[in-house]
């Protein structure tokens, strides 16, 4: 099992409820370590690649077509 560590440009956050509700979408979808700035608008997660992979996690129902949210991925490490 490979861990990958993704960081992702998140849009459509505006308050800490946004934080808490990306975050919980992140790791019902299989993420961990999940780390959200607000400010910055950056999130990074571990996943395990035999549990989803790093381009799953944009399509993710918290990222989904009637959210409010969007992610891109930026880095892959």
């Amino acid at each position: 099992m490979a861990s990958k560590k993704v960081t992702m440009k998140v849009f459509g956050m505006t308050c800490d409820d946004c934080v808490r509700h990306v975050t919980k979408g992140l790791t019902d979808g299989g993420a961990h370590d999940v780390n959200v700035s607000l400010e910055s608008g950056i999130v990074s997660a571990i996943v395990e690649d035999t549990d989803i992979s790093p381009e799953e996690l944009t399509k993710l129902p918290v990222f989904g077509k009637n959210s409010q949210y969007k992610a891109q991925i930026r880095k892959l490490e």
